[in-house]
């Protein structure tokens, strides 16, 4: 532009050039401009996505410090005292050793239990290595138990999100599920696997609602993610009681698609759904289809040939005994320590009461230590034993305390179902109806024995209690969506009707918890059996004593249900007046929702702190010394041949110590397998108890002791307790070895047959066989003295032997029989494996000099590791693609039309 004073001529190039110029310069000042825009967007939308963040990363915080505070002992090197971790240790150590010499793989057969079984509850390796990644990441590598807690809260939390629940109200659902009182109940006796599965079960449920919600590749990918890590814990029944609760929840959503025509939807949701259960069911294959075909050679698939009624009582032909499965029962009233702690008196011991102010224990004081110690010796009574406060249903198997969900939480979920619309709320009530109504068990049989008996699978799991579970995690989800919707509702005034009808649902609950109070006698059957008992005896004295103990005893109860109602109470009444505040906005939602966080975990922590605190933290030291050798274990090491141990020193079937350093014949586990249980109660429990008796005579030598079952598992040591001090028996010369060769075979009908044959079974020189496996015996064997066979070496998965004879013989090995899994070759070539003694491996072998192998090659194993490998692929291709249409929904824009403008060329 030329300038006011410019007389130049303005010529066409003179102002052509100017007229660039002049664009060049506006071009630079748009360029700023644009810059300048720019950088304000992205700082703008970097503030936004922090400001977004900040709760989510506020939470993460909350969570780890609270675990930390809580498990402090563990950053101090300690480890906590979980008597089933020292038991598993003690079952693996053998595949740990095992492992260093093979690779770093576990064997899938293992020596140390039971004289031989599956290890594939105890620990194998597998090629399911995803879980172990999302676990890793989802835990931040904290260390346990720490980590436990905040997995739970993280778990939860993304089910809250996924909810659309308030950042701040996602943290106090958290810490209501995270801290419920069963977790660190478990926690402390090491039930690990279930409480990691228990963990996951919110973002599971979660990433399911994420599909239905038409989110579907993202919930797709993260339902097979963490329903594949959910099930890698292994603890089938847990995983079975979620997916009856992930069933009911998809009933509520179809029936309302359906009732809204959404058919479209309705396919969607479904195929979605089944693909990605079959990814995170399959991505386990490899320990799923291990499992499925071990357990029905196990007292869990009810595989007994034995009919015997003595034995076996009210047994599904594929299930464990009702008995024993229903013996874990919640009384009908006693659902309600989900919100009064400890209104059936806590847990079994005396950890509930302070001594000193015990009314039964003052009883005890009263009458004088030595009395105590008289009526020891004449009853069999211990006094000081019997201080139980426990009197709920679970009777004579006791409980380590109460499954408390939270006063505060109970209650929020109650005002939850009038404010709430239909959405969650009914889906969830019929949930925890029906498994409140599961946990009754044997209180409740009508309803029980037909879901045991026509419920798929459900008759291979006992202890109904454990079901509460899933009212642990449905009461914080609907507390949270109750919270959410009082922060969120504009009108807080139409709150105020939905909050009083809340109240008085409240009130007349705790109106039944008065009356279960005033009409009880906190006495339990087992306790009023004892009683009559005693006043029966003639003894009067007794009966004045037992009468005052039980009198001080329900006194006990009596005190801490009153104290927990009075406590309940005063937790609600903290929560309703925060509420009260919200409603008339005197607080802000914030504030409340901040007060009702620490209400609800101050709530559960105290309770927490009983079942688990700082005493049940050792030295790490110390926990590895429950594994030092003594100098009985040297003794008996010194032998390097392979034999086995049978510790009769006490509950030979409920310990694993003498696993760790042995093969044992006896071990704990809670699917045994059923020819081996069967022999337990026929067999080892009448050797056992003769060797016991005799031990009490204190006779230096049990070798005349008559144990043919023993002798024929290679029971070469006893470890048994005289006084205080561990001894370790040598004597029994009649141990029969590895294998040896019999005389005569006699075959006998049936499995009953085969049990009774082994009374007056000579096993050095007969074998019992039913007449089923005729077909595998080709020859009878023939006498020839000079034959022999030997065990060249057992490498758990592989047993090699050689032998030699001038005639065809029957070699009994002493092994156990398990069909699913172990082949046996002669040469090189397949032989057939009969079942001998009830319980051993028998093969014919042909005159001369052979190899003889066995290999345990179970096929649910091998075929599950390339399920494995595929459904891997699979879970990769189905996250790939979630990240793919993630990314492209939220990168969509569309130019409005008022902005559109025509260009031209």
């Amino acid at each position: 532009i030329a300038k006011p004073n410019d007389t130049r001529k303005q010529t066409p190039q003179i102002k052509a050039s100017r007229d660039k110029n002049k664009s060049q310069r506006m071009g630079r000042i748009s360029c700023k401009i644009a810059l300048f825009c720019h950088l304000n967007n992205s700082y703008c939308m970097n503030k936004t996505l922090f400001q977004k963040a900040l709760p989510h990363i506020i939470a993460v915080v909350v969570f780890i410090v609270i675990a930390v505070i809580y498990c402090k002992p563990a950053l101090d090197g300690q480890v906590l005292q979980q008597s089933d971790i020292t038991g598993w240790k003690g079952a693996i150590q053998q595949s740990v050793e095992y492992a260093k010499t093979h690779d770093g793989k576990y064997p899938l057969w293992t020596n140390s239990l039971f004289s031989g079984m599956p290890a594939f509850q105890i620990g194998y390796s597998a090629n399911n290595f995803i879980p172990g990644i999302v676990h890793t990441i989802m835990t931040l590598g904290l260390p346990a138990p720490i980590q436990y807690f905040f997995l739970a809260c993280i778990c939860f939390y993304i089910l809250s999100v996924i909810l659309k629940v308030n950042p701040y109200v996602g943290i106090m659902g958290a810490l209501g599920f995270a801290y419920a009182t069963y977790n660190p109940i478990i926690i402390g006796v090491g039930h690990v696997t279930k409480m990691l599965t228990m963990a996951y079960m919110p973002a599971v449920l979660g990433s399911l609602i994420l599909i239905y919600e038409r989110k579907y590749w993202l919930g797709a990918a993260l339902t097979a993610l963490f329903s594949c890590t959910m099930i890698a814990q292994n603890h089938p029944q847990i995983a079975y009681y979620f997916f009856i609760t992930v069933a009911i929840m998809t009933i509520f959503y179809v029936i309302n698609w359906i009732k809204q025509k959404e058919y479209k939807h309705l396919g969607k949701a479904i195929a979605f759904t089944a693909v990605a259960a079959l990814v995170g069911v399959m991505t386990n294959a490899v320990s799923v289809m291990s499992t499925y075909e071990y357990q029905k050679e196990t007292i869990r698939g009810g595989h007994s040939s034995l009919t015997d009624t003595t034995i076996k009582n009210d047994s599904p032909k594929d299930g464990l005994d009702k008995t024993y499965a229903f013996e874990y029962s919640l009384g009908i009233t006693e659902p309600l320590v989900m919100m009064v702690p400890r209104m059936y008196g806590g847990s079994s011991d005396s950890k509930d009461i302070d001594p000193e102010k015990s009314k039964a224990v003052e009883s005890i004081q009263q009458v004088g230590q030595q009395t105590v110690q008289q009526i020891a010796q004449q009853t069999g009574l211990n006094m000081q034993q019997m201080v139980s406060t426990y009197w709920g249903g679970l009777g004579g198997v006791g409980t380590s305390g109460p499954p408390y969900a939270g006063a505060i939480i109970c209650f929020l979920a109650i005002l939850s179902f009038f404010v709430l619309d239909g959405k969650h709320k009914w889906w969830a009530l019929t949930v925890i109806i029906l498994t409140i109504m599961m946990s009754w068990g044997s209180y409740f049989k009508e309803l029980n024995n037909f879901i045991f008996d026509h419920f798929p699978l459900y008759n291979k799991f006992r202890a109904p209690s454990m079901i509460l579970v899933i009212p642990q995690l449905l009461l914080p989800m609907l507390a949270a969506l109750g919270v959410n919707a009082y922060i969120n509702t504009a009108d807080k005034k139409s709150l105020w009707p939905k909050f009083k009808k809340g109240l008085i649902a409240t009130g007349i609950l705790f109106v039944l918890i008065f009356l279960i109070y005033f009409s009880a006698d906190f006495l339990r059957s087992s306790d009023k059996d004892l009683l009559k008992q005693i006043r029966g005896s003639g003894s009067t004295q007794l009966a004045q004593i037992f009468d005052s103990f039980y009198n001080g005893l329900a006194a006990d109860r009596k005190g801490l249900f009153m104290s927990d109602i009075w406590r309940s109470l005063g937790f609600i009444l903290l929560a309703a007046v925060t509420l009260f505040l919200l409603i008339r906005k005197t607080i802000k939602p914030l504030l409340a929702t901040i007060l009702l966080a620490a209400f609800v975990f101050i709530d559960l922590i105290m309770v927490d702190k009983v079942y688990l605190n700082k005493e049940h933290y050792e030295d790490k030291a110390d926990n590895e010394a429950n594994f030092t050798k003594t100098s009985f274990d040297d003794a008996i090491l010194a032998d390097t041949s392979f034999y086995r141990v049978f510790n009769i020193s006490g509950g030979a079937y409920q310990e694993n110590m003498t696993s760790y350093y042995f093969n044992s014949l006896g071990g704990y586990h809670p699917a045994k397998l059923s020819l081996y249980n069967d022999i337990i109660q026929r067999r080892l429990s009448v050797e056992q108890n003769a060797i016991i008796q005799r031990l009490q005579t204190r006779q230096d030598s049990i070798a005349d002791v008559n144990t043919p079952t023993l002798n024929m598992l290679n029971a070469k040591y006893f470890i048994y307790k005289e006084g205080a001090a561990t001894k370790a028996e040598w004597k029994n010369i009649n141990a029969l070895g590895n294998c040896w060769f019999i005389h005569s075979i006699q075959f006998v009908k049936d499995a009953d047959a085969e049990m009774a044959a082994l009374d007056a079974l000579n096993s050095k020189t007969t074998a019992v066989v039913q007449e089923s496996f005729k077909s595998s015996i080709p020859f009878q064997p023939q006498p020839d003295s000079s034959a022999t066979i030997r065990l060249v070496k057992n490498d758990n998965d592989i047993i090699t032997y050689t032998s030699g004879s001038a005639t065809n013989q029957f070699a009994v090995f002493s092994e156990v029989y398990y069909k699913a899994g172990w082949n046996a070759f002669i040469d090189g070539k397949e032989a057939p494996i009969v079942k001998a003694n009830y319980v051993l491996r028998g093969l014919a072998i042909p005159a001369g000099k052979h190899t003889i192998e066995f290999k345990f090659e179970p096929q649910g194993y091998y075929k599950g590791r390339k399920l494995t490998t595929m459904a891997t692929i699979a879970l990769f291709a189905l996250l790939a693609i979630a990240v793919l249409m993630e990314w492209r929904n939220r990168n969509k824009w569309v130019i409005p039309e008022e902005t559109k403008v025509k260009t031209t060329a």
